[in-house]
């Protein structure tokens, strides 16, 4: 039996200080879903159009779309008639499916070589997409679809570090509604009050709260920020950098589960990522 693979993502619709004139304020989790039900489409320089469409829900607030492009492909035929080989110039439409929970933002995207060479260029894909909606340019909304990566590698080398001496962390607009009270809320505020869209905050000391420094990195990660550290391995040895990596959190299924059992393993691997 084959399988198949959902890259973890996590969409974010980030509201401006201040909203424009007769917009209503409405939760992220309804621009998410408006935007997908506006089944946006846009070209790019190459000629391609992308396009999201075949919306379905299968619960409150999720379900699955598809996202793929549109473009002239040349086909090799026999004319049985004449019996030549020939080219025609045809329409060709890769797409793939995107399972996703509108409560928390989390997208699953199915990889699809056919379509794109990597889960991240599909990612790129469906942000421009969501940009062009109607929701977001009235809304004067900003979008963003990042990578939520797997942390359990650099959390291994914080909790066997024998001190942290530097962690920095990213973070956006609020957005995320499990974002942590102590770092991604207030923080994600202020980027807010200063109109900025994504900040990095560092701090340094001798001996840092390597129980703080792992709960900050988690929620870090769940809300697709990165996070790296400078921290001594054991004593007596030369401070090192370690860095969170971007690879993407993947659930691997059977090719024949249903959309219920791909998005029920997303949550149990965004939970696990959550912690």
């Amino acid at each position: 039996m084959g399988a198949r693979e959902y890259h973890l993502y996590r969409a974010k619709f980030i509201k401006p200080a201040q909203l424009p004139l007769f917009v209503d304020n409405k939760s992220s989790m309804e621009l998410f879903l408006n935007s997908i039900n506006d089944k946006p489409n846009y070209t790019r320089s190459s000629g391609s159009q992308w396009h999201l469409g075949n919306v379905k829900m299968f619960g409150d607030y999720s379900g699955s779309f598809a996202v793929g492009r549109t473009t002239k492909t040349t086909f090799e035929k026999f004319d049985k008639e004449t019996g030549d080989f020939v080219d025609e110039l045809d329409d060709s439409a890769p797409y793939t499916v995107v399972i996703f929970d509108a409560k928390i933002g989390l997208l699953g995207i199915a990889k699809k070589s056919k379509l794109a060479p990597n889960a991240s260029s599909i990612a790129r894909r469906i942000k421009d997409l969501f940009l062009t909606t109607k929701t977001a340019i009235e809304a004067e909304i900003d979008v963003r679809v990042d990578v939520i990566p797997d942390p359990e590698d650099f959390l291994d080398k914080l909790r066997g570090a024998y001190s942290i001496r530097k962690f920095r962390a990213t973070f956006t607009g609020p957005n995320p509604i499990d974002a942590d009270e102590l770092f991604q809320k207030p923080l994600s505020v202020y980027a807010q009050s200063m109109g900025a869209s994504s900040g990095i905050l560092e701090v340094v000391g001798e001996a840092l709260n390597e129980n703080v420094a792992e709960s900050v990195a988690k929620s870090t990660a769940a809300t697709g920020n990165t996070a790296s550290a400078r921290v001594v391995p054991s004593k007596g040895v030369k401070a090192k950098n370690i860095k969170m990596k971007g690879d993407a959190v993947v659930v691997t299924v059977d090719e024949d589960a249903s959309n219920s059992q791909v998005l029920e393993q997303m949550q149990v691997e965004y939970m696990r990522v959550r912690g």
